[in-house]
C-alpha cells in the first residue's frame, strides 16, 4: 500500500493502564501495516507513561510520543494537540480502552477512499463504523452498538440532527486530512471531538456510515462516554428524573453551536441554520418547540424527541 494512504492513530491516555496494552496489541494486529501512532499521556496518576514508554521502545518507528504541553488538557484540548502533531492523509481517534477488531483500519480507509473517489479528496469527510459493546471483560453485550442505543446513523447525519446529537463514536471514525484542516482549531465551548468533526462534516462535507463492527466497545465503571442499553426503565430515568441535568446537556448544544457559529467555517446557508438553532433558546416555551418542529433539529427516535420536548 502507498505511503501516501498512512493512517495517523491518535490516543490520548489519562489513567489508561487497566486496559491500555490490550487496545495497543490490538493496533499492531491490524491486518494492514501502514498506520502509525501518535499518543500523548493527559496527566495519568496512574503507570500509563511508562506502559507507553515501553510500547513505544518496542516499536520505535512505530510510535511517536508527544510530551508538549505536558499535562492535563482534558479529552479534547489533548486531541487537538495530537491532532496538530499529525500529517498523514487520513487520521484513525483511538480510545484507551477498548480493543479493535483486525480489520478496522482497512475498512475504514476503504470506505473512506470510496467516498473520496465519489465526492473529491478535498472534500471534508467523515466515515464511521458500528461496534460491538462488551464488558469490562470483553464479553459481548451486544453484537451492534447502534442496535443497543437504537440508533440508525443514516437519519441522523444531517446538520440540523448533528446540532442536536452526536452521530458518530470517535473511537469507531476515520477523518481525512480535509476534514482535520476545516475542523482545526477546536473552540472551548466544543463537547466533544468527534462531535465537532461530525459538525464540520455534516456541514461543509460528508458523513458516511459502515454498518460493519470494527471495535470492541468496553463498558466499566470509569468510561468518560459509554452505551446504555435503550429500554423502558433508561427512558423513565432520563425523561423524570435529573431533569436539571438534562437541561444542562442541551444548553452545552447551543453552547457549541455558538462556537460553530462564531468560527467562521460555515457557508452562508449552513450558517442561517446554526443561527436558527442557537437563536431558538431565546424564545419562549412554545416558538422553541415550534421552531424544532419547522427547521428538524430532531433527535433520532419518538421517545429522545418527546424528552427533548420536556426538556427543552
Amino acid at each position: 500500500m502507498s505511503s501516501v494512504q498512512q493512517i495517523d492513530i491518535l490516543i490520548s491516555v489519562f489513567n489508561g493502564a487497566d486496559f491500555l496494552d490490550e487496545q495497543l496489541v490490538s493496533i499492531v494486529a491490524q491486518d494492514i501495516s501502514d498506520w502509525h501512532i501518535y499518543i500523548r499521556d493527559d496527566g495519568s496518576e496512574d503507570n500509563s507513561v511508562s506502559m507507553i514508554e515501553a510500547f513505544a521502545s518496542r516499536y520505535p518507528n512505530r510510535v511517536t510520543i508527544i510530551t508538549e504541553p505536558h499535562g492535563r488538557l482534558g479529552v479534547v484540548a489533548s486531541f487537538e494537540c495530537l491532532l496538530t502533531n499529525s500529517s498523514s492523509p487520513y487520521i484513525a481517534f483511538c480510545d484507551q480502552d477498548d480493543v479493535w477488531l483486525p480489520q478496522k483500519l482497512r475498512l475504514l480507509r476503504g470506505c473512506m477512499l470510496d467516498v473520496e473517489s465519489a465526492n473529491g479528496p478535498q472534500t471534508p469527510i467523515l466515515v464511521h463504523s458500528d461496534l460491538q459493546v462488551v464488558d469490562a471483560n470483553l464479553e459481548l453485550v451486544s453484537d451492534s452498538f447502534w442496535s443497543y442505543q437504537k440508533l440508525k446513523p443514516s437519519k441522523m447525519q444531517s446538520l440540523e440532527r448533528v446540532l442536536v446529537q452526536n452521530c458518530v463514536t470517535g473511537c469507531a471514525t476515520m477523518v481525512n486530512r480535509a476534514l482535520v484542516d476545516h475542523a482545526l482549531p477546536i473552540p472551548e465551548d466544543v463537547i466533544m471531538h468527534d462531535w465537532w468533526f461530525a459538525l464540520i462534516a455534516a456541514s461543509e462535507g460528508k458523513i458516511e456510515n459502515l454498518s460493519a463492527k470494527t471495535v470492541k466497545y468496553r463498558q466499566h465503571d470509569r468510561n468518560d462516554t459509554g452505551a446504555k442499553r435503550w429500554n423502558i426503565s433508561y427512558i423513565f430515568r432520563g425523561m423524570f428524573r435529573n431533569r436539571e441535568l438534562h437541561k444542562k446537556s442541551i444548553i452545552k448544544t447551543r453552547d457549541q453551536a455558538k462556537a460553530l457559529l462564531l468560527s467562521n467555517k460555515l457557508s452562508i446557508e449552513h450558517a442561517k441554520i446554526v443561527s436558527q438553532y442557537v437563536d431558538l433558546f431565546d424564545r419562549g416555551w412554545f416558538c422553541r418547540r415550534l421552531a424544532v418542529v419547522r427547521m428538524g433539529f430532531y433527535k433520532y427516535g419518538f421517545v429522545r424527541n418527546i424528552a427533548l420536548m420536556l426538556w427543552l
